[in-house]
């Protein structure tokens, strides 16, 4: 069982690291290969099982990359070249055919949230004033507020007892966080929203970044290859051996691929490197300090209630945690979704990692690691697999919040769109999906050496989360953003491999540490004989009925081993058997490879890229050349980055631009309940360019550029 585990431990390390480019090299003789070494075959049907989803992502060579494949971005542009002309002039220089595309993003964040502000109070609003009250005139509107005032308090007077307390305790609480304001406090913030928004009007905002569009992904990647400066040029703005074609208003431009249009976090795109990280370091520290308040709850629910109800808060704050990391995350800044979901992802396993495999280890006594009794490890580790396994996805299918919007206040919305925003489905993303599949990997790898069957436990958790994830994605989530693969590329890189060597490496102390009794063989001879004992009371006063004991004994220390766990670790003291000498010896050495293995597969690689990138440009195309034009696929694959915001409980994105340049099919999205002859108008309701005034709207507000090619001006 031993030798067993440890080929598992290794075709599984194996798997992880190769198995996606398996699975994209069609020449590749799976059949036979499996057929071959049936170990191999074992490891990659449970591997596939686990990572089903992730490796759907690489099966196809041309989807490798979700960057825009004919698109570029320039982060540091000069602060006032807010000209779509003057840029496409520039890029058109190493372009084969044209520069299809310009969007020049200004940084005017602190505008945009306060229209968004605006529009979400004058929303709220509109649920506690009659339909018929005209929100452009500020009289009119004064006196329906103040008459929903007088019938609001005429009705407050006529409510029972309990209704005045809960008036009186809990409706402050909420309105503290913005939540059951009255007409007159929502009207007070409309005003003082206007009067900051006529203020931002008046400022003059820097270019935060400008996105390139070309017709053909060649014309991108000639643009990149001539613009690929090192970081230390950027930097001091000094670039070696230039061109002088390449350098724009006497700036070294850094440019890089774009993400999909859909997946640029336009408020954050001003943000510096240093704002970035700082907000992302204080995140991380309250996410450790929840982890460690997680952990004395769990330590007092195992040790003095027991392992059911452990297993069951663990169960709990999985779920719950990964809520409160979610709005921690929403303070931090990131220039693209997919690098806010790897945040996320980190978080949430670094928290459910130390929550259920480390903390469990750590709060469990040596001498009842082995063991059938209740509190021992293996009845925890059970406990554990099967709250994963059943009550994890009921929690996510009977999800409450959900639920108390579809029955309580849907039926009680006071008007259609409010109601209709309580039908959008649950919360979920791709992030928080893959953090179980890590947790369950990493537990199933942790404890195996203990616990054998937990491989199956494993499989059919994985089963049953697989099926309930697929019906609620297709029956009550709500549509995610798309991030991309950052984040699934970076769990293969990062997460998936560490977990196996974490339990690799684990499973390397539990072999060393073997039978965890602290007791040696006075005589040497361990395979000697037993003799059995009756009634043993052990260190932690856990009486044991029967103990079989071979001569004399006297303690020794198996639990404080250093790494590598070797043999020789024990010192004077000898409780190895000789075939578990072997083996540990073995597994010691395994254990340091798989750690260099890892170190250079994700630390040394990464280190040594961003090394160079700091004296030489590191660009190098990705994917395959499509030669697919970008005008031929306007509106059904192509589309153009137009700066828009995704807010909570409006159904529709709020543009921020200037549509009228444009192609109205290069948008993602329509709105089915307007339709006009010109195709234009149906999004005038969600643009906010519309609440400031006309003479200031080009000057505040980021500007789009269409140049479409002559055979596509007809379309």
């Amino acid at each position: 069982m031993y030798l067993y585990c440890l080929c598992y431990h290794f075709a599984q390390v194996l798997t992880i690291l190769f198995a996606p480019d398996i699975c994209q090299n069609w020449k590749f003789d799976m059949k036979r290969t499996t057929r071959r070494f049936p170990i191999v075959r074992l490891c990659l049907l449970f591997q596939f099982g686990l990572s089903n989803s992730t490796l759907q992502e690489y099966s196809d060579p041309l989807s490798l990359s979700f960057t825009s494949s004919d698109s570029l971005v320039v982060m540091n542009p000069p602060k006032f070249a807010k000209d779509p002309e003057e840029w496409k002039v520039f890029f058109e220089t190493f372009s084969d055919k044209q520069v299809t595309l310009v969007t020049v993003a200004l940084g005017n964040d602190e505008l945009l949230n306060k229209l968004v502000a605006k529009r979400r109070d004058i929303k709220n609003l509109r649920g506690l004033l009659r339909k018929d009250v005209n929100f452009s005139d500020e009289e009119a509107m004064d006196e329906a507020v103040l008459n929903a005032h007088n019938q609001r308090l005429g009705e407050e007077r006529q409510r029972s007892c309990l209704s005045k307390l809960v008036g009186m305790t809990i409706t402050p609480l909420l309105q503290c966080f913005g939540f059951c304001l009255t007409e007159d406090v929502l009207w007070k913030r409309i005003k003082a929203t206007n009067a900051a928004i006529k203020e931002l009007e008046q400022k003059e905002y820097d270019v935060s970044a400008v996105f390139v569009t070309f017709e053909t992904e060649q014309g991108q990647r000639t643009a990149l290859e001539a613009l690929n400066f090192s970081q230390l040029e950027v930097f001091w703005n000094k670039a070696i051996n230039a061109d002088p074609s390449a350098i724009f208003r006497n700036t070294v431009l850094h440019c890089c691929e774009a993400a999909e249009p859909n997946s640029v976090r336009w408020n954050d795109l001003k943000c510096t490197n240093s704002e970035i990280l700082f907000r992302q370091i204080g995140t991380f520290l309250v996410t450790l300090i929840l982890a460690v308040c997680s952990g004395c709850v769990l330590y007092e629910a195992r040790t003095k209630v027991s392992t059911i109800f452990f297993s069951v808060i663990l169960s709990l704050t999985n779920v719950l945690i990964p809520i409160i990391v979610r709005i921690l995350v929403s303070y931090e800044k990131h220039r693209r979704e997919g690098s806010k979901q790897a945040s996320l992802y980190i978080k949430i396993t670094l928290f459910r990692w130390i929550n259920t495999v480390i903390i469990t280890w750590v709060i469990t006594p040596f001498l009842v690691t082995l063991g059938a009794e209740s509190i021992d490890l293996i009845s925890t580790v059970n406990a554990l697999m099967l709250s994963e396994m059943l009550l994890s996805p009921f929690l996510r299918v009977f999800d409450v919040f959900s639920f108390l919007d579809r029955h309580y206040f849907a039926p009680r919305a006071k008007t259609e769109e409010k109601m209709l925003s309580c039908f959008k489905g649950g919360w979920y993303n791709l992030s928080e999906r893959f953090t179980d599949l890590t947790k369950v990997l990493l537990l199933c790898i942790f404890y195996s050496p203990f616990y054998p069957f937990i491989y199956f436990l494993g499989a059919a958790t994985l089963f049953i989360q697989y099926w309930t994830d697929k019906f609620l994605l297709l029956r009550a989530w709500r549509r995610a953003p798309s991030v991309g693969v950052d984040m699934p590329q970076f769990s293969r890189r990062y997460f998936s491999t560490a977990a196996c060597v974490i339990g690799a490496i684990a499973g390397g102390y539990s072999y060393a540490r073997s039978p965890f009794t602290f007791l040696c063989c006075a005589n040497g001879n361990c395979d000697a004989p037993s003799t059995p004992f009756t009634d043993v009371k052990l260190l932690n006063t856990t009486v044991i009925d029967v103990v079989n004991a071979v001569g004399d004994f006297y303690f020794c220390n198996q639990q404080d081993i250093g790494f590598p766990p070797i043999p020789s670790v024990q010192g004077t003291a000898k409780w190895m058997t000789s075939s578990q000498d072997r083996l540990t010896g073995i597994f010691g050495i395994f254990c340091v490879v798989l750690v260099a293995m890892y170190g250079f597969y994700a630390l040394f690689s990464p280190v040594v890229k961003l090394t160079l990138s700091l004296v030489t440009g590191v660009y190098e195309p990705t994917g395959i050349d499509q030669r697919k034009d970008f005008s031929s696929g306007v509106g059904i694959e192509t589309f153009a980055y137009i700066p828009s915001l995704e807010v909570d409980g409006f159904h529709f994105p709020f543009l921020a631009c200037d549509i009228n340049d444009i192609d109205v099919r290069l948008i993602e999205w329509r709105d089915p309940n307007h339709k006009y002859e010109n195709a234009h108008r149906q999004y005038d309701e969600h643009n906010l360019i519309f609440d400031v005034s006309r003479e200031r709207r080009n000057a505040v507000f980021s500007a789009v550029k269409h140049f479409p090619p002559s055979w596509c001006k007809t379309k």
